[in-house]
């Protein structure tokens, strides 16, 4: 795979981080100060370092890192109506990462984007638990 191709997937996966980033922060600050609250603004940091680990693969291939986003889709008003749009947002997110891992070769950009991975996969399961203790 050429580097402008690993570039356009990376850049990808950075939009997708700061539509994260975005999200989460608003929601943890309109949520009220709960258990779910604070998960969401915890994870949006760990967003925040994922897309510095992207920016750094890219800029060392010799791209230039993109800051676009998606237009932002919040989800319902209400804990349980924010959580079930981050679950959605981190499945989203393992696939992506799951497809572009097979895509590209280079065994260094992998590894950084399989460990990503394993954070995102971790972060599903906790969003996951907290909606869970919320419909009980």
């Amino acid at each position: 795979m050429e580097k402008a191709e690993i570039i356009k997937l990376l850049n990808e996966d950075i939009t997708g981080e700061i539509e994260a980033i975005l999200i989460y922060m608003r929601n943890s600050f309109v949520t009220e100060n709960c258990p779910p609250s604070r998960k969401m603004e915890e994870v949006a940091k760990d967003e925040m370092r994922h897309t510095e680990w992207l920016a750094e693969l890219i800029v060392d291939l010799g791209g230039t890192p993109s800051m676009e986003h998606k237009a932002l889709n919040f989800g319902k008003e209400g804990a349980e109506g924010f959580l079930t749009r981050l679950i959605g947002l981190e499945e989203g997110a393992i696939a992506q990462y799951k497809d572009h891992i097979k895509k590209i070769s280079d065994e260094e950009i992998t590894k950084k984007l399989k460990h990503i991975l394993e954070e995102e996969e971790g972060h599903l399961k906790e969003f996951k638990e907290h909606l869970e203790k919320l419909k009980k």
